[in-house]
């Protein structure tokens, strides 16, 4: 009998805006391809797409339209498909016209997590850049991954509004486990003390686990590649921010996937084959 693969989810999100949250979901997606492995990059921010403008992409030259075996129910109307991207990333941006934009809500949310059961065969990780702030519909995107990522800075809201966020998904969706990127630090030890005040903040939810997976150093290449609209990894793969994304990448691809939870998830009917 065949055993099933599970599929990596990684919802890359931040609760205070210009953290950034799309640089370090695109880079990380990058690294990941750079691993070997087939990576879906999903803009997840339902309001205002984004990933497209940062990677410079055309989507009206550069679109690879599902077959018609993989178009999603809820949105087939929308001739969504996928894209390629830089250095084998696929991209793929749920939404294009304003109706849909000002129309989503947590059920929408919900029926796109089920409709990505049609890429299951096209990846192994789906790593989502989620939008700021916590309105339903973000929340029930970030909940229903495998892996949660906290993006912070070296700005202390941004740990205030990190343990906001934390707290939220622990008590509505119950979801424990917490992977923190600090992004823009001058040192790795300004890093790795901003990890220590949010542990600080968060340490009488016992049963919340926050676990460092990393710092991402100031670096001009990152700020020269934005103006370019490419990924930092397709320009400049050997400068401080890129080694550290690369090392960041590596930790997570050597986690284990965690075990359906019994929320509304990604690719769950292939988790629970995998968990019988």
């Amino acid at each position: 009998m065949m055993t099933q693969v599970n599929k990596r989810v990684v919802a890359v999100s931040g609760c205070k805006g210009g953290v950034g949250k799309t640089v370090v979901a695109v880079n990380l997606a990058l690294a990941l391809t750079k691993l070997g492995q087939r990576v879906v990059l999903m803009d997840g921010d339902l309001s205002v797409p984004d990933v497209e403008f940062t990677l410079g992409v055309n989507k009206k030259n550069n679109r690879d339209l599902l077959s018609s075996n993989l178009l999603f129910s809820t949105i087939e109307e929308k001739h969504k498909g996928l894209q390629d991207g830089p250095s084998g990333v696929r991209l793929y941006t749920p939404m294009e016209d304003g109706e849909w934009q000002d129309s989503i809500q947590t059920i929408r949310a919900v029926e796109l997590i089920q409709g990505m059961d049609a890429l299951e065969s096209e990846l192994d990780t789906l790593v989502v850049d989620t939008a700021p702030g916590l309105a339903p519909d973000n929340v029930t995107l970030i909940q229903a991954a495998t892996e949660v990522i906290i993006v912070i800075s070296q700005e202390d809201v941004s740990v205030v509004d990190a343990v906001k966020q934390i707290r939220l998904l622990y008590r509505v969706f119950n979801v424990h486990q917490f992977y923190i990127v600090v992004n823009l630090v001058s040192s790795r030890r300004g890093g790795a003390k901003q990890f220590e005040k949010l542990q600080e903040l968060i340490k009488d939810d016992k049963q919340i686990v926050i676990s460092f997976l990393g710092a991402i150093p100031f670096d001009k290449a990152v700020g020269e590649a934005t103006q370019q609209q490419k990924a930092l990894l397709t320009i400049n793969d050997d400068c401080r921010a890129a080694r550290a994304f690369h090392r960041i990448g590596h930790q997570l691809a050597k986690l284990p996937i965690s075990e359906p939870k019994g929320r509304i998830e990604f690719f769950m009917s292939d988790r629970i084959k995998e968990r019988i």
